[in-house]
């Protein structure tokens, strides 16, 4: 299933956009080594790990049921088209859902979440690197786009 690989990923982004979103950004050279520190990581994929344990536990099968009940006379084909939303047990929560016929599912979720995380400290070690030329073209082109008014 292509979203639960995909969520620990973008969770994992959101530690690198922190540092440079964030009112007072450090150093550049602070936050890229932040990041890419595994001790770090293990506590951002910890924590990142709960904040998914608990979207997983919300149920979903009553959301299902709201929905298809929700469909307009004469949509449902167009709305659900192979009727899976009919399927859904009302007791099912998104982990239910996510997790499929997998009995290792949030143990697989942990392990790619870990992995997420080395991935943005790798990611935020290049962009460190970069972010001086970044600033240096940034100064070059305002300079650029002065001239020409």
């Amino acid at each position: 299933m292509r979203s639960h690989i995909l969520a620990p990923l973008m969770a994992t982004s959101l530690i690198v956009a922190a540092p440079v979103s964030a009112q007072e950004m450090a150093p550049e050279t602070e936050w890229a080594e932040r990041v890419a520190d595994p001790e770090f990581q293990e506590q951002m994929a910890g924590m990142l790990g709960g904040f998914l344990t608990v979207i997983l536990d919300i149920p979903i099968g009553q959301f299902a049921t709201a929905a298809q009940q929700a469909i307009p006379e004469g949509l449902e084909d167009k709305v659900d088209r192979d009727g899976k939303l009919s399927r859904i047990d009302p007791d099912m929560t998104i982990g239910d859902l996510a997790s499929g016929d997998n009995p290792d599912f949030e143990q697989d979720m942990q392990g790619k979440l870990r992995k997420g995380s080395a991935m943005a400290g790798i990611l935020a070690s290049e962009i460190g690197a970069l972010l001086p030329q970044l600033k240096a073209m940034s100064e070059r082109m305002k300079r650029r786009m002065e001239e020409q008014q």
